[in-house]
């Protein structure tokens, strides 16, 4: 699997945490992105940024990448900034916090299960529903009762957190990445077998 690195220190432990599930993980900065031919899962990592800008080439360099993997039904799993992005790509308003999520751990609600997860964001989307129709298919969304928040979405070949699994604030980070992942390998073999023609 290929990681995005979005100029964030966390990048380097989401690699140990993916590497310790037995995954060959290779970590690439924005910028040097390369080909994502021969990775079964690429995973847009997490960074500082607003993500509606039209002007910074980072969110703007992972908003194209997203949206090469979203339209080539690549698997794809992005993580606080990089969900943030393809929050936006999926058709979600996003909003600057009225107060930082900066080092704030909570329990929240992830498609049935109670999740204790740290949080480090500016910025989220919102939504008014749990599941939102959009050209990708639908997407199922995990999100505040409250405010409409999003912690997380999941569709056909694709995942975004906006927690931070790999914080130490994270303590049901690792089972959250397990399930995800090994919803998205699935994908990331049917992906395979069509372009190999079932040969892979």
């Amino acid at each position: 699997m290929l990681i995005v690195d979005a100029e964030d220190t966390f990048t380097g432990m989401l690699a140990h945490q993916l590497g310790a599930l037995g995954l060959a993980v290779t970590t690439r900065t924005w910028d040097a992105t390369g080909s994502v031919d021969g990775y079964h899962l690429v995973v847009a990592g997490p960074g500082p940024g607003d993500p509606g800008s039209v002007d910074d080439p980072k969110v703007v360099a992972l908003r194209g990448l997203l949206g090469e993997l979203l339209a080539s039904g690549r698997p794809v799993l992005a993580v606080c900034l990089g969900h943030q992005v393809l929050a936006g790509l999926l058709g979600l308003a996003l909003h600057r916090r009225e107060a930082p999520y900066q080092g704030l751990q909570r329990e929240v609600s992830l498609f049935g299960r109670t999740r204790r997860v740290g949080f480090y964001s500016t910025f989220t989307a919102r939504a008014g529903a749990d599941r939102l129709v959009t050209e990708h298919g639908p997407v199922e969304l995990a999100r505040d009762a409250a405010d409409g928040a999003v912690h997380a979405l999941r569709g056909r070949g694709f995942a975004g957190i906006q927690f931070h699994p790999e914080s130490v604030l994270s303590p049901d980070g690792l089972a959250v990445l397990t399930e995800l992942v090994t919803d998205l390998l699935p994908a990331a073999r049917a992906e395979e077998l069509s372009a190999t023609g079932g040969r892979a």
